[in-house]
């Protein structure tokens, strides 16, 4: 077989694959989104926070931009894994904030300000980036950038043991958890 049929038939596979990967559904501000993440939302956090709890679920905020390659695959990816999608619709609530967008927000503290500002008050560089709230509207733990299922998935896991509010940091707990998965 000659190097052109070659390239061609690897081109054709790798057209096939990508035809395979559904493309994430898109809010009008150009952010990809989820069936499942909490869209009737007016962005006034305390009131968020307190409905996510009366449900028995915690609040997180995940931060994303138009055009965002992370972003997208943290949707096409991780999203479709149904163990990920159940452990995070059974135990949280998941709003979204455009890094730049101008929907006003109003803060834990009252303070109404853009999602833009809003990025910035709370020290959020880039995208995506995933904030779970404690129960007091402070933040307790970050999941900075895009990881792979397991690693995210592993994050949730993290909150929902109750290890940042006991001082535990997520290195440490992962290498724990993945011993002990192990020993199992």
């Amino acid at each position: 077989m000659n190097f052109f049929v070659k390239v061609g038939a690897g081109v054709a596979v790798a057209l096939l694959i990508a035809g395979a990967v559904e493309a994430a559904p898109m809010r009008s501000d150009g952010i990809h989104t989820q069936d499942w993440m909490k869209s009737d939302s007016f962005l006034d956090l305390k009131e968020d926070l307190t409905e996510a709890l009366d449900a028995g679920r915690d609040l997180v905020i995940i931060f994303e931009q138009p055009g965002c390659g992370a972003c997208k695959r943290l949707h096409e990816v991780n999203f479709v894994e149904p163990a990920l999608v159940k452990t995070i619709t059974e135990n949280f609530d998941v709003l979204q904030i455009n890094l730049y967008g101008n929907v006003t927000v109003t803060d834990f503290d009252g303070e109404e300000l853009s999602e833009g500002d809003f990025a910035i008050k709370h020290r959020v560089n880039f995208t995506p980036t995933t904030m779970f709230i404690g129960e007091d509207g402070k933040e307790v733990f970050r999941l900075p950038g895009y990881f792979k299922p397991y690693y995210y998935q592993s994050g949730f896991e993290f909150v929902m043991d109750g290890a940042p509010q006991e001082g535990q940091v997520f290195p440490r707990w992962l290498k724990a958890k993945r011993a002990k998965s192990t020993t199992e």
